[in-house]
């Protein structure tokens, strides 16, 4: 039975540093099932969920331990267990961009959150005064599209925002 860990790893961007902590998801004989990087100022974030045999994972966890101080990295891990699928009947991706404004992005997440509607992807950008942000968003049966759209319609208008949709197909 696969065992899974989720990994977070914080440290200064510079060639190569993924491939260190490949190597070391290969050495221990775990499997990357997904993975995100990002970016921010001079800083990577690697996020990466393993499967692996329990030897495996608590071989990779003591290992990374011992490696991290040598890579300089800020390493967080979580054991975890298989992402059950939700069917969902579709995607909406939304994208805004406007003058940016504090607190503006948590009038969207906050209404996503009273109606528990599914946020799985969220990324914001903001320079010299302008924002952009992008969410991607799980519809359901019980997901009232039309009350999301015109509640989040507003939202952008009462903050200056253009706002636009795309539907995406099931997954």
């Amino acid at each position: 039975m696969d065992n899974f860990l989720v990994v977070t790893a914080v440290g200064t961007d510079r060639p190569g540093i993924v491939n260190e902590l490949t190597k070391i998801v290969t050495q221990t004989n775990c499997n990357i099932v997904d993975s995100r990087l990002a970016v921010f100022g001079n800083e990577f974030t690697l996020i990466l969920l393993l499967s692996g045999d329990w030897n495996a994972i608590t071989r990779f966890e003591t290992d990374l331990s011992v490696r991290s101080a040598q890579l300089e990295l800020i390493t967080f891990m979580k054991r975890t267990s298989e992402h059950k699928l939700v069917s969902y009947e579709g995607q909406i991706s939304v994208k805004l961009d406007g003058k940016d404004a504090p607190g503006c992005i948590g009038q969207f997440t906050e209404y996503l959150a009273t109606k528990n509607i599914d946020l799985c992807s969220f990324r914001t950008k903001a320079k010299s005064g302008y924002q952009r942000i992008e969410m991607l968003i799980n519809l359901t049966s019980n997901t009232d599209y039309i009350q999301l759209q015109q509640h989040f319609d507003a939202l952008a208008e009462q903050l200056s925002l253009t706002i636009r949709y795309e539907h995406l197909e099931q997954y």
